[in-house]
């Protein structure tokens, strides 16, 4: 009977020390679990075209409001960042401005969805049509304007086209995304998108500004109803489904509320010749 009982002692013994030790190793494991899921993904990394604003989560009412709006993103190092906004046009191809295309680039096109639930929809740009008039060593507002052909295997649902036409618009609205600017002057997405109700002026009012002369390609945008700051890349815009314009010269600080804007109507012939047998 004392063996016995010594044999039951060890083995509880050994059973409760097993417990203890089983129970060290959970904790170190989910430790390290959290420790782990706080940290950055490589891939997020590499990918920072877009900021998550979780207090900005998109509805499917905003998705509606917003459905040709598109974001250009290019790529030489490694690292996504944010080139300039565009409208996408004819399913397959966006407009957006000349200076958008860097020579040497990658570029994609963001379509908008809910970033925070990591519903983006992303596209390889496949090849561009820059205005033939467009110099590209001396920018400037005139003749900015290309297309971009997407590389586009499944039509999604949220992507829809714009309409373009010549005939001239005479209320517009500005589809803004909003960027966020780092101490290196890079801009990222965020999840906060707006709309603005913009005047058409007179051409006067811009060359007062910028000392540019606008004939009837360019658009002078009058922005001083609003205390927002401007001096960030944004736009289109729109009169109901068609786009109107695409920015060409921003302010360059906020006291500036006037804004020059590529008349996209102008250039309704040239768009359907780039776009034509693709």
């Amino acid at each position: 009977m004392k063996k016995t009982t010594i044999v039951l002692v060890v083995v509880v013994v050994l059973i409760f020390i097993g417990i203890i030790i089983l129970g060290i190793q959970i904790s170190t494991f989910v430790n390290t679990t959290h420790t782990l899921s706080d940290r950055p993904c490589p891939h997020s990394l590499r990918l920072r075209h877009v900021i998550s604003l979780a207090e900005n989560r998109i509805n499917d009412t905003l998705v509606s409001r917003f459905p040709y709006l598109a974001a250009i993103t290019r790529n030489a190092t490694g690292l996504w960042t944010f080139a300039c906004f565009a409208s996408v046009i004819m399913t397959k191809w966006v407009v957006a401005a000349a200076h958008c295309r860097l020579s040497g680039h990658s570029h994609r096109v963001i379509i908008f969805q809910d970033f925070a639930r990591n519903k983006t929809h992303s596209f390889p740009i496949l090849f561009w049509r820059v205005h033939e008039k467009y110099n590209m060593t001396q920018p400037n507002p005139k003749y900015d304007i290309a297309v971009a052909r997407m590389n586009v295997e499944h039509y999604h649902t949220i992507m829809q086209p714009a309409d373009f036409d010549e005939n001239e618009a005479k209320e517009v609205e500005a589809s803004v995304w909003r960027t966020v600017s780092t101490m290196d002057k890079k801009l990222y997405l965020t999840n906060h998108f707006d709309k603005y109700d913009l005047t058409i002026t007179t051409k006067d009012k811009c060359f007062e500004t910028y000392g540019v002369d606008l004939d009837d390609s360019l658009i002078c945008i009058d922005t001083s109803d609003y205390d927002d700051c401007f001096t960030h890349e944004f736009g289109p815009i729109f009169s109901g489904d068609k786009v109107v314009g695409i920015i060409a010269i921003k302010p360059v600080d906020c006291e500036m509320k006037y804004s020059v804007f590529t008349n996209v109507s102008y250039y309704t012939s040239w768009i359907l010749r780039s776009t034509y047998d693709f």
